[in-house]
């Protein structure tokens, strides 16, 4: 196939309706509308999966050289530059639910009435966590660029357990733990841990801090300290 021929090819290849987009200027604007039919039908396989007990949201890098201004650069991931994905998976790295960064992550156009505003990066853990099942001891886990005490709260209220690193400055003012200066200055010893409990929005949330070279911050609505075992590294 020649160039020209590709080219042409890919000039009358459409997937949407382009009369149907809104304007950018209007608050539902979805930049990833020209491919939304073909994101959406990927979304439904996905989401028709059985899903297992442990889940977790996290990025996922899918590597392009394309001139795209949705292109994002990782300059400690393997693959640079891409387009990154947001994805609910398991422990086997089965994907249930994603959704393609565009900078619009935090559109009030993308929730639905009854999810409360957590900031961006929480509020992509509340979309991804749509379609798991309630009350069934499902366990969601992720890391501190979404963790929240509120969003563990209002995750614990949808019937989902949850766990994830946490920075200090989103514990909320109810959770206060001792900073890496009043560690050292009580020159607390390597593998020292400690827990603490308080309620969020009605909800018991546990925070336990564990010293390693670091502070290591977890909080979580269904684990806490115990049992406390040591392990060969």
């Amino acid at each position: 196939m020649t160039v020209n021929h590709f080219e042409k090819i890919r000039q009358f290849l459409h997937f949407h309706d382009n009369s149907l987009q809104v304007p950018s200027c209007h608050p539902g604007h979805d930049r990833l509308h020209k491919i939304r039919p073909i994101l959406e039908s990927l979304k439904k396989k996905c989401q028709s999966i059985p899903k297992r007990e442990t889940l977790s949201v996290d990025e996922q890098m899918c590597a392009t050289k394309a001139a795209n201004f949705l292109r994002q650069y990782f300059p400690n991931k393997p693959h640079k530059w891409g387009y990154e994905l947001l994805v609910l998976c398991d422990d086997r790295g089965v994907a249930y639910n994603f959704e393609i960064y565009s900078g619009m992550e935090n559109n009030s156009a993308l929730r639905y009435a009854n999810e409360p505003d957590l900031g961006a990066s929480s509020n992509i853990v509340v979309r991804l966590a749509r379609t798991i099942p309630r009350y069934q001891q499902y366990k969601l886990f992720f890391d501190n660029y979404y963790t929240s005490a509120k969003l563990i709260s209002f995750l614990s209220k949808q019937g989902i357990q949850s766990l994830g690193s946490v920075n200090k400055g989103r514990l909320g003012k109810d959770l206060k733990i001792p900073s890496l200066k009043d560690l050292k200055s009580t020159k607390t010893e390597r593998g020292h841990s400690e827990e603490w409990v308080a309620d969020v929005d009605g909800t018991e949330v546990g925070t336990v801090m564990w010293y390693d070279n670091k502070p290591v911050v977890l909080s979580s609505s269904f684990v806490g300290q115990q049992p406390i075992e040591k392990v060969s590294r």
